[in-house]
């Protein structure tokens, strides 16, 4: 079988993802993302027997950002083989990819509209917007996901357009890594929420 986890709620489908595969037991999987492909290593996996004598799994992250040369010759080996294999994309898939397993099980994961909103809220000179979205994404206690989902942004920001001062974006993130190791290593001296609104009213303001 075959099954695609999606979505512009990359945190989530990603948890799902891993959970799918905690899920199979008694299973050899087989973990790679676009940057590790090898074909002979794919292929022997598929067509090579199981260690144990159990099912085989091939999971690949990020399978529509593989190059297209490589995309060529891995979607028939894939597509033809008796294995399942589960996908994880960080982004939205459109028609024509998901068309490339038309077999398959999709799971979407749609962003929840207060973080996405809050998200668009971090632009230079856009304060007292952000700080009112933040309150809600406050709220309703979902710091954990729009953290990892606000460092993924940055981290993109970092290798392609950005808005914000190349210096002030950098510190930012490497704050909020700081910031991350610190809550959960119980070093943070103030609640997290607060330790959050501060680096971002900094980048905001700047």
């Amino acid at each position: 079988m075959q099954y695609l986890f999606h979505g512009d709620d990359y945190g989530t489908s990603r948890m799902e993802f891993n959970q799918h595969l905690d899920n199979c037991q008694k299973t050899e999987i087989l973990r790679i993302d676009n940057k590790q492909i090898d074909l002979d290593k794919i292929n022997n996996f598929i067509n090579g027997a199981s260690l144990f004598g159990d099912q085989k799994i091939l999971a690949i992250s990020n399978f529509f950002s593989i190059s297209k040369p490589i995309l060529d010759k891995l979607i028939p080996m894939i597509s033809q083989s008796a294995i399942d294999i589960v996908i994880w994309q960080d982004k939205v898939l459109t028609q024509v990819q998901l068309k490339t397993f038309p077999k398959a099980t999709v799971f979407s994961s749609k962003l929840n509209n207060t973080l996405f909103q809050c998200l668009n809220t971090i632009k230079p000179n856009n304060l007292k917007n952000f700080l009112t979205s933040y309150e809600k994404v406050d709220k309703a206690s979902m710091y954990d996901l729009f953290l990892y989902l606000l460092k993924n942004n940055l981290r993109k920001q970092l290798i392609g357009p950005s808005s914000f001062n190349p210096r002030i974006l950098k510190t930012t993130y490497l704050q909020l890594i700081e910031l991350d190791y610190q809550n959960k290593s119980g070093q943070l001296t103030i609640p997290k929420e607060i330790a959050l609104v501060r680096i971002i009213i900094n980048l905001i303001k700047n």
